[in-house]
């Protein structure tokens, strides 16, 4: 599907690039949000512990993965179409939640630059009313590279640049830099209401990114495309925008001191690669 139109005004690609996200409330519509959380509903009662292994047998959240508007945020925000998908998430939270410490979600092993673009689209299907959980967001984190968990002991509360979200219609979308430093904080109440969420990640292309963490992603990454397949972004399921997560940490296990000791000398006269990880995960 063609998605050449421009969604986002100049001024909130800007501010996704300075700010680290952006938060468009109405995104999806009526119809998008009944379907979505129905469907949210109907596994979250036989697969609690839904992992996005098998999204490609889901109809809503893959048209939420090839939405048109999306996938022209996508190309906005990437500057060409030739991103690829990472994984597709979704959850029921319920009274009572648990919070989750400060982190961010950027796939890198190790983490050492941001050169790339890995993006998050969160949508917020019944939207945030304070109660079960509040979004926090660390303005401007993304710039900085640190370990995902190098806040953690922070918990949930907030810190200086800290943007709180507890107020957001039903099908709000927030577009997060993966590298942003986020939280969420547990809020009593909400009982008889569930809080629906859906993440959808992106990668930008010219580098390889890690793969998603467990059995099957290529399999899965196959059937979406034989599915979902768009001419228009060819290599939005493309296993070859990925290297084998589990090879790249085998290599790094028991490596002490600057990684870069460990690699070998590069040949002065080689190409040189724009951005990347380096390339002991290449």
């Amino acid at each position: 599907m063609q998605t050449d139109l421009n969604v986002l005004t100049d001024d909130e690609v800007l501010q996704f690039h300075k700010d680290g996200f952006v938060v468009r409330e109405g995104f999806l519509s009526p119809e998008q949000i009944r379907a979505a959380s129905e469907e949210v509903n109907r596994y979250a009662d036989t697969e609690p512990r839904f992992d996005g292994r098998n999204v490609w047998k889901y109809d809503e959240l893959c048209s939420l993965i090839t939405d048109p508007k999306t996938l022209a945020v996508m190309d906005q925000l990437m500057g060409d179409p030739n991103y690829a998908l990472h994984h597709c998430h979704a959850a029921r939270h319920n009274a009572g939640l648990a919070g989750v410490g400060w982190h961010h979600d950027y796939e890198q092993i190790p983490q050492v630059n941001r050169s790339h673009t890995q993006v998050h689209v969160l949508h917020y299907l019944a939207g945030l009313n304070g109660t079960i959980g509040d979004m926090l967001l660390l303005r401007r984190s993304h710039r900085a590279v640190m370990r995902r968990d190098a806040l953690w002991f922070c918990g949930t509360e907030e810190i200086p640049g800290t943007v709180v979200l507890n107020n957001l219609a039903p099908g709000t979308v927030v577009f997060a830099h993966s590298a942003l430093v986020h939280a969420r904080r547990p809020q009593p109440g909400g009982e008889g209401t569930s809080r629906y969420f859906i993440d959808i990640v992106f990668m930008q292309a010219g580098i390889k990114w890690p793969s998603y963490g467990r059995e099957g992603w290529r399999d899965t990454l196959a059937e979406l495309d034989k599915r979902l397949h768009d001419p228009h972004h060819p290599h939005l399921f493309d296993a070859d925008a990925f290297f084998e997560i589990s090879e790249a940490v085998a290599r790094l296990e028991g490596l002490e001191g600057s990684v870069a000791l460990h690699l070998p000398e590069a040949d002065p006269n080689a190409p040189r690669k724009h951005g990347g990880a380096i390339p002991v995960v290449q």
